[in-house]
């Protein structure tokens, strides 16, 4: 047990060594925190600049959207209930499968 013990402290100090010499072949130094600063602002930048172009999309599709629903429910009611009818069904079709998916006991 004794002898264990010692075949790892030297194997330990051999590694420690040998750690040591690479240190000296290759030394590090420490990164500039302005590098890492620029990045952080570059990235910051870039998605502020994502978030506004989505944000600008989404607005642009929803008022067409909404203008088009608009348009239907003035001058065709009829097809504007049929419309909203058919998307509350699909909504409900979707989550009945959801719920059945969950909740299937075949085996």
């Amino acid at each position: 047990m004794k002898n264990h013990l010692h075949d790892d402290d030297r194997l330990y100090q051999k590694m420690r060594q040998s750690l040591d010499e690479l240190d000296e072949l290759f030394p590090t130094s420490a990164p500039d925190t302005a590098y890492f600063k620029t990045i952080v602002h570059d990235t910051t930048e870039r998605t502020k600049k994502r978030i506004r172009y989505d944000l600008l999309a989404f607005w642009s599709v929803s008022l067409v959207v909404l203008s088009i629903l608009y348009f239907i429910q003035l001058q065709a009611p009829v097809f504007y209930i049929i419309v909203q009818g058919l998307s509350f069904l699909a909504f409900v079709l979707i989550l009945a499968g959801k719920w059945v998916g969950k909740h299937d006991t075949t085996p």
